[in-house]
């Protein structure tokens, strides 16, 4: 228990300094965008009071800071800035067209307004769906959607209303002067990046069949490369503890386990790096043993702990004849395979065998494990069928018992006093009672063949040994029966070796044992963390789909319209084209850190799209300007927030996605995942977005005017459409 809480602590404490590094880089970043000591001292007061909110929103709620929490916090802090930079930029655009610093606040916070709640309620809508999620893998991720929504809210609160107050009293930026030489460089600088970026969309919008036909390209190649991703439970991390589990038959002498356990002991010795292990513990009992393997945490040691697993278990196969050894590292979420396994120690694959008749489910538990073990990737297979205690059955011969006047139940008293023992009475001295039990002496019991000693008297007061009425036959008993949802099941369970994801054993398992003959009766179910994991992607794909429809009813409503929510959402599938290069670049699989990333992404990647969208239609609603002009000019305008945002966040998120540390692995796929997806999903955001949204106005154009008979209502609807 104090390994695993050193092993929490020290994770929980890893993922905070990324948060807080993260932190750092965004604000860097935002310094090098703003490149003005105002407005980067309104971002610097905005940050800490909203993490000081969310902070306060969270003790008032009941919630602890943990591993999740920070991550949470971690992925915040780049969201948290999200707003407070749009609404800044448009402040300080509004200033440096000449306006005062409170027309300048005032305009420029009200144009950004809607865009900013937009964005904010598609982010947090997209963890309703998670709230409710019933499974245990939902749980886990409650509290971090809780902090993330907390930090959007409060981020949203300061935008509005702090951001808005510091500029129009401290905002030193002034109206841009005419003189191009007299402005500064960076400004410069970056207004050339700004026209560089106009020139080519305007390319991009009159070539626009070939930036889709390019973007279907890359979606489709995404897609093509994605099955080869591994799926998992829970991604692999580098724990601090080595078990090795050693088993014999039923009825194994203890002393002869220990010399066992001792020779095992010394070849592990020998494997493991004297520099590298704290502590060895080591436990025997009656048929089995454990050798337990304290390592130092990862900071302070060189080999990954399951690397180090996986050459323990090849130099102890087969040490032993007729050992049982298993070798396996504790992952750092061990708890939840212990909690999935329940038919093992926390094997990560464990497939139950069901059915009613014992002897026969265990030549076919048999078969199945023999046919497992020569599985590349799979090892220490084991079923809980396993050969039972050994026992001495005694058969009585009714007849000849009640011919001598005698009934069962006095033959099995007289074998239970002779061997067990039976009470005789109470011996009490000063209040205390202790029990008197007669039977044998231990020289007298100690073999089956004494049972041929024991006599029992007959109604006619005759001694008769018991040899002459009973028989007697050797066998073994089950240690136990287990039983799913009123079956009888027998487990068979195995751990996998470094490198190999679940979802890959498991496909392979099924592959091996698909032409296996099974009695009538029984049936083969895979559970543990594979029926988990089952579990747990039907609810990540009812929560996306749950998500985009609450972004969509968000977006229709602050919009106003129907098409342009639609817009939006095409930002949304590109994201794969980030996504997969870098899960196959890092090698991350697919599991529930990632699989929460991707539903978390659907809310951050249409934030962008939101922002340039609201911005087109504000260009021609006050500005009257074309449908081709004010995209082209809303683009440019919305450049830099997008790109500010985006930075904003992927920085953020940077230090979490290395993984580096106790338990950094955790929480890295849910980093990767958002940097990826962000980073292609902006890159063409800036220019799918804009060919989409004049290809649907033009096709709404060719409508009204290829169809002038259409009935008032039904322009009004193509007008509401628009």
């Amino acid at each position: 228990i104090t390994d695993q809480s050193i092993f929490i602590e020290d994770s929980i404490n890893n993922v905070k300094n990324a948060a807080i590094w993260g932190g750092i880089l965004a604000i860097i970043v935002l310094f090098a965008f703003l490149r003005n000591g105002s407005s980067t001292m309104i971002i610097g007061i905005a940050i800490p009071i909203s993490i000081i909110a969310t902070f306060g929103l969270l003790y008032f709620n009941g919630l602890t800071l943990n591993q999740m929490s920070f991550g949470g916090l971690a992925l915040g802090v780049g969201l948290i800035v999200d707003n407070a930079i749009v609404v800044l930029e448009n402040i300080v655009r509004q200033r440096q067209k000449g306006k005062s610093q409170t027309d300048s606040a005032l305009i420029g916070t009200k144009q950004v307004t809607g865009a900013i709640i937009a964005a904010t309620l598609t982010t947090s809508v997209i963890f309703l769906p998670v709230l409710f999620m019933q499974t245990i893998t939902g749980a886990l991720f409650q509290e971090l959607a809780l902090v993330v929504v907390f930090s959007l809210l409060c981020s949203l609160l300061v935008a509005l209303t702090l951001v808005p107050m510091l500029a129009s009293k401290f905002l030193t930026i002034t109206p841009d002067n005419p003189d191009p030489d007299k402005k500064p460089r960076w400004q410069k600088a970056f207004e050339s990046f700004e026209n560089a970026y106009s020139r080519v969309l305007e390319k991009a919008l009159n070539q626009k069949k070939w930036v889709a036909l390019t973007a279907l390209v890359l979606m489709g190649g995404a897609m093509w490369y994605a099955p080869n991703i591994p799926f998992e439970l829970t991604p692999e991390t580098d724990a601090d503890e080595i078990q090795i589990r050693i088993n014999m038959d039923g009825g194994t002498n203890i002393a002869v386990m220990y010399e066992y356990l001792m020779e095992l002991d010394a070849i592990v010795n020998r494997i493991i790096p004297k520099d590298e292990v704290q502590y060895i513990t080591r436990d025997v009992r009656n048929s089995s043993a454990r050798i337990d393997l304290t390592l130092y945490s990862p900071e302070d040691r060189k080999t990954p702990s399951h690397v180090l697993a996986d050459q323990i278990r090849e130099q102890l196969r087969g040490a032993v004849p007729g050992m049982e050894v298993r070798v396996w590292a504790r992952s750092g979420l061990w708890v939840m395979r212990r909690v999935f396994s329940s038919g093992g120690d926390g094997e990560a694959v464990q497939i139950q065998l069901r059915g009613y008749d014992l002897e026969l489910a265990e030549s076919v538990a048999e078969d199945i494990s023999n046919r497992i073990e020569t599985l590349a990737g799979v090892s220490d297979v084991r079923s809980s069928r396993r050969e039972g205690r050994p026992e001495q059955n005694v058969f009585f011969d009714r007849e000849r018992i009640s011919k001598l006047g005698l009934g069962v139940r006095d033959v099995a008293q007289a074998i239970q006093t002779s061997v067990g023992g039976s009470r005789a009475g109470m011996f009490r001295v000063q209040g205390d009672e202790f029990p008197i039990s007669v039977r044998f002496r231990p020289e007298d019991r100690m073999s089956t063949m004494d049972l041929d000693n024991i006599s029992v008297r007959s109604a006619d007061g005759e001694v008769v040994p018991v040899s002459s009425i009973v028989t007697q036959e050797r066998g073994r008993g089950p240690t136990g029966i287990q039983r799913v949802d009123g079956q009888r099941v027998t487990y068979i369970t195995a751990n996998l070796e470094s490198g190999v994801a679940l979802g890959d054993a498991v496909n392979r398992i099924r592959t091996e044992l698909a032409d296996v003959p099974l009695p009538d009766g029984f049936s083969i179910f895979y559970g543990g963390e594979y029926e988990e994991q089952q579990r747990a992607q039907r609810d990540f794909t009812m929560a996306i789909i749950m998500a985009l429809i609450l972004i969509y009813m968000v977006m229709a409503a602050q919009f106003e319209r129907f098409i342009d929510p639609l817009i939006v959402m095409f930002s949304v599938p590109v994201a794969l084209i980030g996504i997969v290069p870098v899960m196959l670049l890092t090698n991350t699989t697919f599991n529930i850190q990632s699989l929460m990333g991707a539903v978390m992404l659907i809310g951050i990647v249409v934030n962008n799209a939101i922002v340039l969208v609201d911005y087109i239609n504000l260009m021609r609603r006050e500005e009257n300007l074309p449908v081709f002009q004010a995209v082209v000019e809303a683009a440019k305008l919305r450049l830099r927030p997008i790109l500010m945002t985006t930075l904003t966040t992927i920085l953020g998120l940077l230090p979490l996605s290395f993984g580096i540390g106790t338990g950094g692995e955790i929480q890295a796929a849910l980093a990767r995942v958002v940097i990826g997806g962000l980073t292609a999903s902006t890159l063409i955001t800036l220019f799918l977005i804009p060919v989409i949204y004049i290809s649907v106005n033009t096709a709404l154009e060719w409508i009204r005017e290829r169809v002038p008979q259409l009935r008032p209502k039904e322009q009004e609807a193509i007008a509401v459409a628009e």
